[in-house]
């Protein structure tokens, strides 16, 4: 689903409070809690609450991308929000009645993010939160509205993403932190999508705007399911950073390739649209049925094998591997603002030695002379530059494979100097950002 705050608040009517809107905001506090209590991804959350409730299903288009854009504004500024919480409620966070907090969370991004009139709020989050707690919702609710000036300015005060996290990019990316924060925080989080053929047209059909030769940006509010097109096959989402690995790899028609870590199958299907062979491995077997369900509906073929790479074994080597390995998606944030809220520093480090271990997995299935593409959508150095570092040191048949200039799209702004690509969430001239992505690519020599 694309969020575009602008189209969406326009579509929904102010009196959609007094009408369904408080169911609305009853499945976004219900999403929340699955999301923060539970864990589980934002587009996990959304696809359980949508499928849980047939009433919620039948909603018009707005009222959804409504809900979700609640859900998303409320995490994106959730370090800030529950800063202000802080300073209003009488106990500490941890101890306020987890529906109650939810309640309270997201009626502070509606009145300061989505600027929804503070009468509304007040009056909806009351009637969300049942009789034992009236009192105290009503009460920490109009005390916030009724210091608005000062609430504004402990949000502006606060940091916006966990401190742990904060500290990091400061940091690593002292030039870029600041940056990086903004596209966290963007609202308007668009969609990419890659077109197998006719992008001109399609990019007419979908009035989305065409950003390379098979790529289309697209802004407007909906479910991407119901778009044209996209029961047909002619298109899938992927964002226009994920599409780089596959580019850097050079492929020729015919060529082999093994893509590791595969599904949902973005890059095979990139590959397979240039022409190549895939052999796909991923040991998920939830992801694997998703990747078939979207090749099938595209009506591209891959061997497609759930396998532990780690313990996979084959007398069989590669040309070309691309390994999109695990990792704590920090590059997504403006698309997954969950991610910070579920991932804790330590994570970064057990996810490197994953990585670590996938890489040597992945170099044991490549040919000599053949090309290794190692990427992660991670902002974080453990899971990129210090990875592939050791990496190089630990293997003494590796050479880095420097990617030149002229192999990447003029609009990028950042090349790092070592030529390995890291790529920021603002790194291209797009409106709307993209995913901050690490991609080295390593050849094996004799």
């Amino acid at each position: 689903m694309i969020e575009n705050k602008s189209l969406i608040m326009k579509k929904v009517k102010k009196d959609n409070i007094n009408n369904g809107g408080a169911y609305t905001r009853k499945k976004a506090v219900e999403i929340l809690i699955e999301i923060l209590n539970n864990k589980k991804p934002l587009d996990s959350a959304y696809e359980i609450s949508t499928k849980k409730s047939s009433h919620f299903s039948k909603l018009a288009n707005e009222d959804k991308s409504f809900c979700r854009l609640l859900v998303s504004t409320t995490l994106r500024n959730l370090t800030s929000i529950d800063y202000l919480l802080t300073k209003f409620l009488s106990k500490p966070i941890d101890k306020t009645p987890l529906k109650v907090l939810m309640i309270l969370r997201i009626s502070i991004a509606q009145s300061f993010f989505l600027k929804t009139p503070d009468h509304a709020v007040v009056n909806t989050s009351v009637e969300l939160c049942g009789k034992n707690w009236k009192g105290l919702i009503n009460g920490v609710s109009r005390e916030i509205l009724r210091n608005k000036e000062k609430a504004e300015k402990y949000l502006n005060e606060s940091d916006k993403v966990p401190y742990w996290l904060l500290n990091k990019w400061r940091r690593d990316w002292a030039k870029n932190y600041n940056e990086i924060i903004s596209a966290h925080l963007f609202l308007n989080p668009p969609i990419d999508i890659y077109v197998k053929n006719n992008t001109d047209q399609w990019a007419k059909k979908l009035n989305g705007k065409k950003i390379t030769d098979n790529s289309i940006r697209l802004h407007g509010p909906g479910l991407i399911s119901q778009l044209e097109g996209y029961e047909e096959g002619e298109w899938w989402v992927q964002d226009y950073s994920s599409q780089i690995p596959v580019t850097l790899l050079n492929i020729k028609p015919e060529d082999e390739v093994l893509d590791l870590c595969a599904a949902p199958g973005g890059k095979t299907a990139q590959l397979i649209s240039l022409g190549a062979k895939v052999t796909s491995i991923d040991d998920n077997k939830k992801r694997i049925l998703r990747m078939e369900q979207n090749l099938k509906r595209l009506n591209y073929k891959s061997n497609i094998r759930n396998e532990n790479i780690k313990k996979f074994s084959t007398e069989k080597t590669w040309s070309k591997i691309i390994l999109d390995a695990p990792c704590s998606s920090t590059g997504t944030l403006r698309k997954n603002p969950e991610i910070i809220h579920q991932k804790k520093e330590s994570d970064i480090f057990s996810l490197a030695k994953l990585q670590s271990d996938l890489l040597d997995a992945s170099w044991g299935l490549l040919k000599e002379n053949g090309i290794l593409i190692y990427c992660t959508c991670s902002l974080e150095k453990e899971e990129g530059e210090y990875q592939i570092e050791s990496f190089l040191k630990r293997k003494k048949d590796s050479v880095l494979d420097k990617i030149n200039t002229q192999e990447i799209d003029k609009k990028l702004k950042i090349l790092d100097k070592n030529k390995w690509l890291r790529i920021f969430p603002n790194s291209f001239d797009f409106n709307g950002g993209n995913d901050g992505f690490f991609i080295a690519r390593i050849k094996k020599i004799a």
